[in-house]
């Protein structure tokens, strides 16, 4: 009889001590890709830790578009996993308006309420198009198409350069961009602000630069 109960107490004891030292499985549901200001919970759901276990996140700026790196732990188990914020809610109908910068002064090239562009959701994720002609038929980036801006998650975002025309710089130049800017306005809603460019003629090597502002149209 002694026996038999030593043997039940080694293997409740040897079942308890293999309990508490299992190691905690996070498991995903899919890819985890949420909306600019998106919170904590919405990425929470995405994940569960096996053993029942409440899960935390850290690392992610919900203003940011783009790939960012987290860190989810659940008791003591920890690891880091891609969350992708969508660019959905920095589309929208904007004006725009353009100045000169020159010896510390702007000039304004667009007087009065600017252009109204349609700006849409681009082919990624983390991408938007802002188009090369006006709601009124202003042909604004002569010769390219669209810019197409992507964003990297931090606090910057590219523009690849061009080699055309733009509309008040109707000569043919190569184009780069830079100081892409954009972020809340309250309300659930986000915006981009603006960004600059700089202007090269062809064949020369005299530099222009412009101060592109962006004004979302909202109800």
């Amino acid at each position: 009889m002694k026996k038999r109960i030593l043997i039940l107490i080694t293997f409740v004891i040897g079942g308890v001590f293999f309990s508490c030292n299992r190691e905690v499985i996070l498991t995903y549901i899919d890819n985890i890709v949420i909306d600019l200001g998106s919170t904590e919970e919405d990425v929470l759901a995405y994940v569960s830790a096996s053993d029942g276990s409440a899960v935390s996140v850290s690392g992610i700026d919900y203003d940011l578009v783009g790939e960012q790196m987290a860190t989810f732990t659940a008791d003591d188990k920890s690891e880091k996993k891609s969350v992708k914020i969508k660019s959905d809610k920095l589309a929208g109908m904007y004006r725009m308006s353009v100045f000169l910068l020159n010896e510390g002064e702007e000039y304004n090239l667009t007087p009065g309420n600017g252009w109204l562009m349609e700006i849409t959701k681009g082919s990624q994720y983390n991408q938007i198009n802002i188009p090369d002609t006006s709601e009124t038929g202003v042909s604004v980036f002569v010769d390219q198409g669209k810019l197409v801006i992507t964003f990297n998650g931090k606090d910057s975002a590219t523009i690849p350069g061009y080699t055309g025309e733009f509309a008040f710089a109707l000569s043919r130049s190569h184009w780069s961009f830079s100081n892409i800017n954009y972020g809340p306005i309250g309300n659930g809603d986000y915006t981009l602000k603006g960004f600059l460019m700089k202007q090269i003629p062809v064949g020369t090597n005299y530099e222009h630069y412009y101060r592109v502002e962006l004004d979302k149209q909202t109800d």
